[in-house]
């Protein structure tokens, strides 16, 4: 049964980044469309990190634009200051991200219960922007920088919005991957352990320390590789972009998808990109629906599309086989 399962998220992950990533080049007609997509998988990337963190280990992080910040900023500064190539200056941006993200994952050990921790990552989000806006030598302030250049794959120039959707879901698939890897492996089951019942793990000689430093970490890292993308993407970056909003708008991408699962952070992540656009018609009324839609899946999603696809499918399978089962007695 567990083989299975693991089959089954393997195949759905593949599924969702094929049909938003390869598909979506049937809508490069309309470049708008395909820009809200690319970001949607940038973000994707974010909400990976956090499901990482918060899904699996149940810390709560209200960071992660402190780290996709140091992504960002690290790989531009590299590449338009001293000439890196994009993916050494994509590989140190992930590195950098992932030290920081250690460095934070010490104090976060002092404090118990989540309000606590909110506060650390939080403070560290805001400390992280306030540094980018005052320390103008190495970040030019709040004029952020400019003229990032665009990576490139054996010698061809990542330049067109096809390009940067196969390079972006390229990217996510490797990373869905990966952290399904992670779930799997002894490390995922000793983070779930931890988050169900600490005194529980510990019993069962799991070091809470090493594994809750670790989920920060590894989320850090993922936040890293979307900032140093996001920054490559729009060649522009500046202090704003990286604001408290962005670390809630992450949090909101893995509660609508589904905490604790990897194909529904890049489905949460696509849909609160394009959800606004869908909107945009309302004008007014765009941010008031977007927000109680928002709310509503919440309270009536707790487990997310994700779960909501997987309880459906499990619905109907139990259906057909009790149908099944009473045509065979009859």
């Amino acid at each position: 049964m567990r083989t299975l399962s693991a089959k089954t998220r393997n195949l759905t992950t593949l599924a969702v980044i094929l049909l938003f990533g390869v598909g979506s080049q049937f809508l490069i007609g309309d470049p708008y469309v395909s820009h809200v997509l690319i970001l949607g998988g940038i973000y994707g990337l974010l909400a990976i990190g956090l499901n990482i963190v918060t899904g699996f280990c149940g810390q709560i992080n209200l960071g992660m634009a402190g780290f996709y910040a140091i992504g960002s900023y690290t790989s531009a500064i590299l590449s338009v200051r001293y000439g890196f190539g994009f993916w050494p200056a994509f590989l140190i941006s992930i590195l950098s991200s992932t030290l920081v993200g250690v460095v934070i994952g010490f104090p976060a050990l002092k404090v118990r219960g989540g309000v606590y921790l909110v506060l650390i990552t939080t403070s560290f989000a805001g400390i992280i922007q306030t540094v980018l806006n005052q320390w103008v030598g190495l970040t030019n302030g709040p004029m952020g920088i400019v003229g990032i250049p665009a990576p490139s794959i054996f010698k061809h120039q990542i330049s067109t919005l096809q390009d940067w959707l196969v390079l972006v879901y390229a990217l996510v698939l490797i990373a869905a991957l990966a952290a399904i890897r992670i779930e799997r492996s002894r490390i995922g089951r000793s983070l779930i352990a931890v988050r169900e019942s600490e005194t529980s793990a510990q019993s069962l000689g799991i070091n809470l320390a090493f594994y809750k430093v670790l989920a920060f970490a590894l989320s850090a890292a993922f936040a890293g590789a979307a900032g140093s993308l996001y920054a490559h993407y729009m060649t522009t970056i500046s202090p704003d972009i990286y604001s408290f909003s962005t670390s809630v708008l992450v949090l909101m991408m893995i509660v609508v998808g589904g905490v604790g699962s990897i194909p529904g952070s890049i489905i949460g992540g696509i849909i609160v990109s394009v959800l606004p656009e869908l909107l945009r018609p309302l004008n007014e009324l765009q941010m008031i629906v977007y927000s109680l839609l928002i709310v509503l899946s919440t309270i009536y999603l707790r487990k997310g599309i994700m779960g909501l696809g997987i309880d459906t499918a499990r619905f109907f399978r139990r259906t057909l086989s009790v149908r099944r089962n009473d045509e065979q007695a009859r």
